[in-house]
């Protein structure tokens, strides 16, 4: 399948979960992602503000303030791609729909970060696969973040089980992520990328 095939395929199958199975599985995400070295060690964290069907945010951002985190959020600039890191203080008084529908910060309430000084990023999708390809909604804001990125800075991304597929198809424009954390799982996709650059390497040498 091609990417919009495995786009809308996902999207049903997401759609097709109820508020409670949402809620709580996105619940045991969160408890699979606090416990790893790259949520622990990180002071400056991004959080993607979630929509109704993605793994639900307001719990993990509300926590990580409580424990102490420095929390971020992206805003999508006006006409353009880009996305900036905005420091929340406050999830429920801080944050109205921007663009695209998106809960972001209120102009009053905006303050920038550098994305270069973020320890992790963690961040939504469609579909994945064990490599940490990702698919999100066809637009290119992260993957168009992610390169402006400093290369030490960990990246996660949140998903059902259901979101993990096989195989995605990629280019020179799509960025992977380190780590993706399922209810049931924590699959370390840059050791996967290793093993299959190494099985394709012998195999091309045979």
């Amino acid at each position: 399948m091609n990417k919009a095939e495995i786009r809308n395929n996902i999207l049903k199958k997401r759609l097709s979960l109820s508020p409670e199975e949402i809620k709580n599985k996105s619940h045991k995400i969160f408890l699979n992602l606090v416990k790893t070295p790259e949520f622990l060690n990180s002071s400056d964290i991004m959080f993607y503000v979630s929509t109704k069907s993605e793994v639900q945010t307001e719990e993990m951002i509300k926590s990580s303030i409580m424990m102490g985190k420095n929390i971020f959020v992206p805003i999508i600039l006006s006409d353009s791609i880009n996305l900036v890191p905005s420091r929340l203080i406050d999830f429920d008084r801080e944050l109205a729909k921007g663009k695209k529908g998106i809960f972001e910060p209120k102009e009053e309430y905006r303050r920038l970060f550098p994305a270069k000084d973020l320890d992790l990023i963690i961040l939504p999708g469609v579909a994945f696969d064990t490599e940490g390809n990702r698919i999100g909604r066809g637009l290119g804001y992260y993957d168009n973040f992610l390169k402006g990125v400093n290369p030490s800075t960990n990246t996660i991304a949140l998903a059902f089980e259901i979101q993990i597929v096989e195989k995605i198809p990629t280019n020179e424009k799509d960025v992977p992520v380190n780590k993706i954390i399922t209810e049931k799982r924590i699959i370390n996709s840059s050791e996967y990328r290793v093993y299959y650059e190494q099985r394709d390497t012998k195999h091309r040498g045979k």
